[in-house]
């Protein structure tokens, strides 16, 4: 079968359409994979930026724990250093001041 003057004059409209459609086609394509590429782009940095914001959560756990511990820890220092204080104001005292009996009859 050969293709005459007639035929080819309608074939060539046809070639240029499917040519302007297969570039289309390739095209959409093409963006398609782009925008897959900047969603995973977008969703790694978001993962990055949850793994940060979660280890600063920790940090702002561990430093409110740290300073529960100091509070804590200022808390017993200040009352061994009353008790000390204590101890010396006794010491001071005489004998008979620092015991006293009380009886009644």
């Amino acid at each position: 079968m050969s293709i005459g003057p007639v035929d080819y004059q309608i074939l060539m409209p046809k070639v240029n359409e499917t040519g302007k459609i297969q570039s289309e086609l390739q095209q959409k394509m093409i963006n398609q994979v782009q925008q897959q590429v900047e969603n995973s782009v977008k969703q790694s940095e978001r993962d990055i930026k949850s793994v940060h914001t979660q280890s600063e959560a920790q940090k702002i756990v561990i430093t409110e724990d740290q300073r529960q511990r100091q509070s804590q820890q200022y808390k017993n220092y200040k009352k061994a250093d009353e008790e000390k204080k204590d101890k010396k104001e006794d010491e001071k005292l005489l004998p008979q001041e620092r015991h006293t009996i009380d009886i009644r009859i």
